[in-house]
């Protein structure tokens, strides 16, 4: 027993070295430091957008994308890019609501009268349409309240009442879906609020939920096919759009998608409601860290090691900023793959951002470490 006490010990002091201790506190340093540059200097705005909210979960879906997609069999898109006649549209979702589908989006705003036939031919269908979310916007983001200070609605939607949803996503890298806005102190629900709504699925107090990325194929049905399709839409949740607007195009984990792809994407994910088990606040942090300072500890062993070859071509080599950056990125490399691993085959989500920026960053931390007590030596005597 004493035997094993006195290896305990011997291992705890290995680990838990100073230099180590400080290694991990100067990198943490340096990214917050890093991280207070970028979000608060104008100049480099373009990069705090980018790094907001990243998380290696981004890596995973683009990982992802290497695998055959599945097909998803409960939403699909029909595609309305090039039909512009109002009356045309009119009897296209007359002919989907007659196939019966399970919810029905209407990803459209018709925002004023352009044709009094066409207008009349789909105010009327409008009113008549059944499990149907229209689409609205809200405009005019006051940044100050962080609030919209208009909307645009479809031109009938006051005289009809219409079950309308909000289409808003927040710019930027789209990583959440929006369950509501505000304004004018009241609440005003997303168009996937609504939709879920129909479709009788909970989303009390929810106000936004993070899109599920894992790649998927929507099927986009013609809108001169809707008949030869008909059991693709039949008890389907169908998106109605356009499923190729270039003006709409989002950036997101998976790179550029378009509006409505993103809706499906974020459709799906509440059609699921698939919870991975996402590793949040204090116990998020305590594993950080201590993953940090494992990562740490195996560098500056590596680093250790080199020095302790003494000298010689292959000890010089492993010196070398080159190979030590290689070893870094393959310590990095495997972080990432067993992070898939768990992400993927587990349904466990960490962030391990954090950690692989203490990891990028271990080296020139040691080196710092290294240089002031070197100095604070040689002060001291």
């Amino acid at each position: 027993m004493q035997r094993f006490k006195t290896n305990i010990w011997k291992a705890l002091k290995a680990i838990c070295r100073p230099r180590q201790i400080a290694t991990t506190i100067v990198a943490f340093l340096l990214i917050g430091l890093f991280r207070y540059i970028t979000f608060n200097m104008d100049v480099f705005n373009p990069i705090a957008q980018g790094l907001k909210g990243f998380s290696t979960t981004d890596i995973f879906y683009q990982l992802m994308l290497e695998a055959p997609r599945d097909t998803s069999d409960v939403i699909v898109v029909v595609d309305i890019t090039q039909l512009y006649d109002r009356d045309s549209i009119a009897t296209v979702l007359e002919e989907i609501d007659s196939i019966g589908p399970a919810a029905l989006d209407v990803d459209v705003i018709f925002e004023r009268p352009m044709d009094p036939v066409g207008d009349a031919h789909l105010r009327k269908v409008a009113a008549k349409l059944s499990n149907s979310v229209f689409s609205f916007r809200m405009m005019e983001l006051d940044r100050k309240r962080n609030e919209f200070t208009r909307q645009a609605h479809s031109f009938f939607a006051k005289d009809l009442n219409l079950n309308e949803g909000s289409v808003n996503i927040h710019r930027g890298m789209v990583r959440e879906v929006p369950l509501s806005f505000e304004m004018d102190g009241k609440t005003y629900p997303s168009i996937i609020a609504r939709m879920m709504e129909i479709l009788q699925n909970d989303t009390e107090g929810l106000t936004s939920r993070r899109i599920n990325y894992e790649p998927t194929y929507f099927r986009t049905i013609p809108y001169d096919s809707i008949g030869y399709y008909a059991d693709f839409i039949r008890n389907k949740v169908v998106m109605f759009g356009g499923a190729h607007e270039s003006a709409d195009m989002l950036h997101t984990p998976l790179g550029q998608l378009y509006g409505i792809e993103v809706l499906c994407y974020a459709m799906k994910t509440m059609l699921e409601m698939e919870q991975k088990t996402n590793c949040t606040g204090i116990l998020f942090w305590i594993i950080t860290i201590l993953l940090s300072y494992l990562s740490v500890c195996i560098i500056m062993a590596y680093k250790e090691s080199a020095l302790g070859l003494g000298d010689g071509v292959f000890s010089d080599l492993l010196r070398t900023t080159l190979i030590t950056s290689l070893f870094v990125f393959l310590l990095m490399t495997i972080s990432i793959a067993i992070g898939f691993w768990f992400f993927y085959e587990q349904h466990i989500n960490f962030d391990l951002t954090p950690t692989l920026s203490i990891t990028a960053l271990a080296a020139t931390s040691a080196d710092l470490v290294r240089f002031f007590v070197k100095h604070l030596k040689n002060k001291q005597s």
